[in-house]
């Protein structure tokens, strides 16, 4: 077997990053050792998750091959005089806007009344960049991704795939959190209410009440994932596991949303919206529960004003041509609409069993004739990624590595920097 070393060669955060690289690569320990050739066990490799032994640099040669395990975080050399000025985080948790204690927060979010925010303020701020990211390093190093996060029961998904999911979320909302802080531009979410959806025309009028919230009126929610982002829920595309099309949660107390990459855009903006019904009227996947949020967001990016402006009177014929002038102004699938005519009594049963009857004989239910050409990709994190490099708070490499990325590929998406 492969030799391992006792001496800590590694930097204190490397157990914790190849744990999670195994996870996310969905490998058990005895997978991951097999994938190795057997030139370690299974059990070397529980010690070295632990970090009670160091791999050899042979072995460790192989880790970085097989897993692509990240690179370590930066440690400025920059070392504060007095590190004991640095307090310790203290944790400000909210529900429904209300303060409440660190116990109180664990007892509602068991008992999931309303939505809870937390925050992590310290009574002495770092003066600089370089101060804040020593003094962040050090606050995070020992954060094991998994338990920081809640997330509903994903039944569809295998368990492998389920703790992948939740590592990779993690370490994005750690990342994302990570820069807002050394960049102090962190946006929290503010529920903008608080409130359980129990009936299909309370979801209905939730989302007239935040439509209104918003200030968005009966117009078309451009780029929702962005829009959402400016509003302190982060967003993601990203590749999933199969049979992944959206997932939502918290990390640390803030919400977030994450919507397969491959999906029409279309479908991403009304997944997103769906995982923002989780978001704020509390986690769940029931199936009652889930028709109800997906009314909600059929609602939130199609009002009914809107519908009733194309269908009325209730019970006309209508032109494929109209349908498709609604996808492409308010961006939400042809079938989506047909259905919120039928949940709004619009169209009989009879008309939008014709009409699937129709997209199916011309094979159009899973690829519509009709696109919706706007853009649905979160950009805020993007943009202070930009803002840390041009202004030389981060080195390009470590943006890189915090965008999963390469330093070429970053630095040829930011362009040049005058």
């Amino acid at each position: 077997m492969g030799g391992t070393s006792d001496r800590p060669g590694l930097d204190p955060t490397f157990p914790l990053r190849l744990r999670a690289a195994r996870l996310k690569a969905g490998l058990s320990l005895e997978d991951l050792a097999q994938k190795l050739g057997g030139i370690i066990t299974r059990q070397a490799i529980a010690k070295y998750e632990k970090g009670l032994i160091s791999p050899s640099p042979e072995v460790l040669e192989h880790l970085l091959q097989v897993l692509e395990i990240p690179p370590s975080p930066d440690i400025p050399e920059e070392v504060p005089e007095k590190p004991e000025e640095f307090t310790a985080e203290i944790r400000a948790c909210t529900v429904g806007g209300a303060s409440v204690s660190k116990k109180e927060s664990m007892e509602s979010k068991q008992g999931k009344p309303g939505i809870i925010t937390c925050r992590y303020i310290s009574n002495v701020i770092p003066p600089t960049p370089t101060r804040r990211a020593q003094y962040l390093q050090r606050a995070w190093a020992e954060l094991i991704p998994e338990e920081e996060i809640e997330m509903r029961p994903e039944p569809r998904l295998a368990r492998k795939q389920v703790l992948a999911l939740r590592i990779i979320l993690s370490e994005k909302m750690k990342n994302y959190l990570w820069l807002e802080k050394l960049l102090r531009q962190e946006k929290l979410f503010q529920p903008p209410f608080k409130l359980k959806i129990l009936k299909m025309d309370e979801a209905e009028k939730a989302a007239e009440d935040l439509r209104r919230h918003w200030d968005l009126g009966t117009g078309t929610v451009t780029n929702l994932l962005t829009f959402l982002e400016e509003r302190g829920i982060k967003t993601f595309r990203l590749a999933g596991p199969e049979k992944f099309e959206s997932h939502s949660g918290f990390y640390r107390g803030q919400p977030f949303i994450a919507v397969e990459d491959n999906l029409p855009v279309d479908r991403v903006r009304f997944r997103a919206a769906a995982e923002l019904a989780q978001v704020l009227f509390g986690l769940a996947n029931d199936p009652e529960t889930i028709r109800l949020y997906n009314r909600f967001a059929a609602a939130f990016l199609l009002p009914a004003r809107i519908l009733e402006e194309y269908f009325l009177p209730a019970g006309r014929k209508i032109a494929f041509s109209e349908l498709a002038e609604i996808k492409t102004r308010y961006g939400i699938s042809l079938q989506a609409i047909m259905r919120r005519a039928l949940d709004l009594e619009l169209v009989t049963e009879r008309r939008f069993r014709s009409f699937r009857e129709m997209m199916n004989e011309k094979g159009w239910l899973w690829k519509e004739p009709v696109e919706y050409r706007g853009e649905e990709n979160p950009s805020r994190f993007r943009r202070l990624l930009h803002y840390a490099v041009s202004s030389e708070i981060l080195t390009p490499e470590r943006a890189a590595a915090l965008a999963e990325t390469t330093p070429e590929e970053l630095k040829k998406e930011m362009g040049e920097i005058f």
